[in-house]
């Protein structure tokens, strides 16, 4: 099963009982993770290893809570969302391409695509 994008976000479960979710700076904006799939594995495959790869996370301590679909410039593309304990990160985003924001920016980023299922985030 072949997919041309895959995208998907991090719940960070706080310590202190807030979350932020995980998004990718682009230029001036932010956005969700998205990769291009690759028929040789899974959307889910595909996902995990960037976020495991290229962001730092370890899958391991991550939880698939909602899986939906978002149009990205008409395309249908699944849209995963994860979360983690903050005790588990095992270091800070020190690249400034992933951030972890606010649920607030969060909507921001949502208005942008047409969601098939607002993914509930607990």
């Amino acid at each position: 099963m072949e997919q041309s994008k895959v995208a998907g976000t991090v719940i960070l479960n706080q310590e202190n009982g807030h979350k932020k979710f995980l998004v990718k700076k682009e230029n001036k904006d932010v956005a969700f993770i998205n990769v291009s799939g690759n028929s040789n594995v899974t959307s889910l495959a595909c996902i995990l290893d960037e976020l495991n790869d290229v962001v730092g996370l370890d899958s391991s301590h991550m939880d698939l809570v909602e899986l939906t679909n978002i149009n990205i410039h008409e395309e249908k593309v699944p849209f995963y969302v994860f979360s983690m304990d903050e005790t588990k990160l095992l270091h800070d985003m020190e690249d400034n391409v992933f951030l972890w924001e606010t649920p607030s920016i969060l909507r921001e980023v949502l208005q942008k695509f047409n969601v098939s299922g607002v993914p509930y985030f607990y």
